[in-house]
């Protein structure tokens, strides 16, 4: 039985597995490390080799994600009971199909060229833009470039604990991990719309391909952007409001 407090309330939460949170935050403790140590390789590869953004600001919120998913794991305070609440229930789901969009375009709906094969070889530059040319297997590449992001990431891990009646009211993890998320997506929201209404390119390079017209036409722009929207907001909420529990008790 582990007793909390809540709103100034004395309560006790019950039935709260220990094992499997700190299953979870171990898994996605792995997934976010391995994200940041993998960040420095998809920069070269999509923009080329420049360090300075590799780990620019907004990287900092996935630093203190990992840090509360680490907390879980020590102090587990989630409770991954399945919050019934359609609003919830709608932003969890949206996370999930814009995952589950990305890889139907990417890897179904696009046209390939000919002879294209998932099990087959794929050759580019590394880093971009030196002429070096680097051969991966096609699924490497497809699975790490193009699937293993921020966006899949992020979404994946806020789709699953938007579900559950975790709040950070009474998980400190979970508080630091909503933290985290704000971070990141508020810098990366910051810099959409600093393209986009100002042309201040904040990426390094990456926008700056693109005119304005042609990055809002960019299927990748759109999953990041309202999947960064629905997370932000998200959390934004939780961090102000939260939402109680079904699996507390009031004691006096």
């Amino acid at each position: 039985m582990l007793v909390l407090y809540w709103k100034g309330k004395r309560i006790k939460v019950k039935n709260m597995s220990n094992a499997s949170n700190r299953i979870f935050a171990f898994i996605f403790f792995a997934i976010v490390l391995f994200l940041l140590l993998w960040m420095p390789t998809w920069t070269k590869i999509n923009v080329g080799d420049i360090s300075s953004i590799s780990y620019h600001p907004p990287w900092i919120g996935f630093l203190v994600i990992l840090i509360g998913l680490a907390y879980e794991m020590f102090r587990p305070s989630l409770n991954l009971k399945r919050d019934m609440n359609w609003k919830w229930i709608l932003a969890g789901a949206s996370l999930f199909l814009v995952i589950l969009t990305m890889i139907i375009v990417q890897e179904i709906w696009i046209p390939y060229k000919q002879g294209y094969s998932i099990f087959g070889m794929k050759s580019f530059e590394f880093p971009l833009g030196t002429g070096n040319i680097s051969i991966w297997p096609q699924l490497l590449h497809d699975f790490l470039n193009v699937h293993y992001t921020d966006t899949t990431v992020l979404a994946l891990l806020f789709g699953i604990l938007f579900l559950t009646m975790s709040t950070p009211q009474i998980s400190k993890s979970y508080k630091l991990m909503l933290i985290g998320a704000v971070i990141f997506t508020a810098f990366l929201m910051l810099g959409h719309f600093s393209f986009l209404i100002f042309s201040i390119d904040p990426t390094g390079g990456y926008y700056s391909r693109f005119t304005r017209m042609e990055l809002l036409s960019q299927y990748w722009f759109h999953w990041d952007f309202w999947s960064e929207l629905i997370i932000l907001v998200g959390a934004l909420w939780l961090l102000f409001k939260g939402k109680r529990p079904a699996a507390i008790a009031k004691t006096n």
